[in-house]
């Protein structure tokens, strides 16, 4: 397993690819927004939950253009990338 994909195909399969500033500011927003963290980390386990059988499916290829489902290593970073933006969301509003 790589650490950064460097092409649409390892995307999936490294830890981190271009969605990881995706999760990193989806994260970031709902800090800002004053969720709490175990609410926030719930929907993002719910989401790479639904997220993997979907990209398993026709369907959820095209919708998410790709070949393959990811890795359960790039799911669990996608959710770590989420908290880590979240948690920043957080400290910006305590200053």
């Amino acid at each position: 397993m790589k650490l950064i994909a460097t092409t649409k195909e390892e995307q999936n399969d490294a830890l981190l690819d271009p969605w990881s500033a995706v999760h990193a500011g989806t994260g970031l927003a709902v800090g800002l927004m004053g969720f709490s963290l175990g609410a926030a980390l719930v929907g993002a386990v719910a989401y790479e939950l639904l997220e993997r059988p979907l990209e398993s499916a026709g369907f959820g290829k095209n919708l998410f253009n790709v070949s393959k489902p990811e890795t359960r290593a790039n799911s669990l970073a996608d959710v770590a990338i989420f908290m880590i933006g979240v948690q920043a969301g957080r400290r910006w509003n305590r200053s």
